[in-house]
């Protein structure tokens, strides 16, 4: 279930919503269930619940909130801390999370273009007010970004918007200046006129993959410095783009620290 919200609404009031009870032995009570953080157990009306290790911690992502709105940037920061993974393992925790909560899995609400919550019965909007149409402003993930003379210029081309704003902030955080693009047509069809000094590039592509713009720029003559990143790679691809002279491989998730030295070693190249 989808639900807009709008920015007045992201945290419940502190005076209607009353956060989730919490005893001396750190177990934190909701509704008819009880998270132990010590043990890492879900119970419901006493009993376990079956729940994997990441749905437990989006769990206690979300009971931290107190009824507020998570942006998908710091559930990837909590749940998955210095790697780069796609929004479809989001999805995928939520809908585990959402079965091992069993009949009242709808309690997470998925928020349009904001990220998720958790509600549960005795939460109330700030000022007890409806929710509102989603005002959120367009994401600013893909807006070029002034190319600074002597300042390493990186564009990133991948289709999932979580990984292109896990990737943009992390290389901006570090001085690069970034470019990002969901598709080799979109970048194609940019008005960059600037030469990367490393091409992030993800291997399955819409259109026109990786793999493929790869070999297209080996036909035009462009020798292009290409650190490739994939969520579904095997040996023949990764072969494929070694010969083809990619400066690196890596797969998805992809831990901070192997991209940044994938990206020093294509810039130093």
């Amino acid at each position: 279930m989808q639900v807009p919200f709008a920015n007045s609404i992201d945290r419940a009031s502190s005076r209607d919503a009353q956060p989730p009870r919490q005893v001396a032995d750190n177990t934190i009570r909701f509704g008819r269930f009880c998270a132990v953080p010590h043990s890492r157990q879900l119970l419901m009306d006493g009993l376990p619940r079956e729940i994997g290790g990441r749905a437990f911690d989006l769990l206690m992502v979300l009971l931290r909130s107190n009824g507020g709105i998570v942006s998908k940037e710091e559930i990837f920061d909590e749940v998955w801390p210095s790697m780069v993974v796609e929004e479809c393992n989001l999805r995928f925790q939520i809908g585990s999370l959402r079965r091992a909560l069993g009949d009242d899995g709808n309690m997470i609400k998925t928020i349009v273009r904001r990220g998720y919550m958790l509600v549960r019965e005795d939460s109330k909007p700030e000022s007890g007010l409806p929710p509102l149409p989603d005002i959120t402003p367009q994401s600013s993930i893909d807006k070029a970004e002034k190319v600074e003379k002597g300042k390493p210029y990186i564009v990133l081309i991948d289709d999932d918007d979580g990984v292109r704003r896990a990737i943009t902030g992390l290389l901006r955080s570090v001085g690069h200046s970034v470019e990002s693009f969901p598709s080799v047509m979109a970048y194609e069809e940019s008005d960059s006129v600037h030469r990367a000094d490393c091409l992030i590039l993800d291997v399955g592509l819409p259109g026109q993959s990786g793999l493929d713009f790869q070999d297209e720029l080996m036909k035009s003559g462009l020798r292009q410095r290409i650190v490739f990143i994939s969520g579904n790679a095997d040996i023949p691809m990764s072969v494929r783009a070694m010969k083809a002279g990619a400066v690196e491989f890596l797969t998805k998730p992809v831990w901070h620290q192997d991209l940044l030295s994938a990206v020093d070693l294509a810039i130093s190249a």
